[in-house]
């Protein structure tokens, strides 16, 4: 696709030239349009509308801020490639929780620390771990309509710190190595789990973390159910693509339920609802 200014450039050339050749024969503007001489000219609009055909596909935050928000409803963000690089994240204060997007890119600050982490006893579930009090509720909620249901839910794993984190993560490099470890755990301030609002579930307390749990009673009703009482899957089956990890049906982040319910309508991975929506928007 060629860039904005070569793109004018062209056009400005184009234009000049489609007015001023004569008797409709091959427009020899530059030698790229001197080399496609065995037929005549386009009209003008027809040459613009061939020029800026490819443009769109792909519109760009900048492109499109001063268009309002019509324009953005309607344009078709690029989702940023799944690399291995250090930005900060937006919206990365503690009362952003909602709104913030971690992924292999993205990151916290080392100091980002929530202030009001308490333990997931709290919300009479089994399993051990602190989650940000705002969640509890929610979480206490899930806990009780899961065993009602016949199929019960522990905590694995909650809040963990920057220092947890990287410590979590150089064990894994330690194991299989930095090129096999990126691919499963997140490095330190990428984690969504520092934000306190992130839970991994199990089918009891110290049950080990296994993607056999979306095949489990208990792991399919948390797929049916999660997001009505405001958690998402952060990493659904197939879309390592989009969400940058691999399969985790264990792994659920808290929005509460009303953004919850938006991110399951839309029926996207949250990386890309939390892009469009939030992290790119003007």
């Amino acid at each position: 696709m060629p860039s904005p200014i070569l793109r004018r450039l062209a056009l400005a050339t184009l234009t000049v030239a489609l007015l001023v050749a004569p008797g409709g024969g091959a427009v020899a503007v530059d030698e790229p349009l001197a080399a496609a001489d065995r037929y005549s000219p386009p009209s003008l609009e027809l040459a613009l509308a061939s020029l800026y055909a490819d443009s769109t596909p792909a519109a760009t935050p900048g492109a499109i801020a001063a268009a309002g928000d019509d324009a953005w409803s309607t344009a078709k963000l690029r989702l940023p490639a799944c690399e291995i690089k250090d930005i900060p994240t937006r919206f990365g204060k503690v009362k952003h929780w909602k709104r913030t997007l971690l992924d292999t890119n993205l990151t916290l600050k080392r100091s980002y620390q929530p202030w009001d982490l308490v333990s997931v006893s709290r919300a009479g579930i089994s399993g051990s771990g602190k989650v940000r009090k705002i969640m509890i509720d929610d979480l206490r909620a899930l806990a009780d309509a899961a065993r009602r249901a016949g199929k019960p839910l522990a905590v694995r794993s909650a809040h963990r710190t920057y220092a947890y984190q990287a410590a979590l993560f150089s064990s894994y490099v330690r194991r299989s190595g930095y090129a096999q470890a990126i691919k499963f755990s997140a490095r330190p301030g990428h984690s969504e789990h520092q934000l306190g609002t992130t839970v991994d579930f199990t089918t009891a307390a110290g049950v080990p973390l296994r993607t056999s749990f979306g095949a489990s009673p208990s792991g399919k009703w948390l797929a049916r159910n999660g997001w009505k009482y405001g958690f998402i899957m952060s990493y659904p089956e197939g879309k390592k693509k989009v969400s940058c990890y691999g399969y985790e049906p264990w792994h659920w982040r808290y929005f509460g339920r009303a953004l919850a319910r938006k991110i399951h309508e839309s029926g996207q991975v949250p990386r890309r609802y939390l892009y469009e929506n939030f992290e790119a928007r003007p």
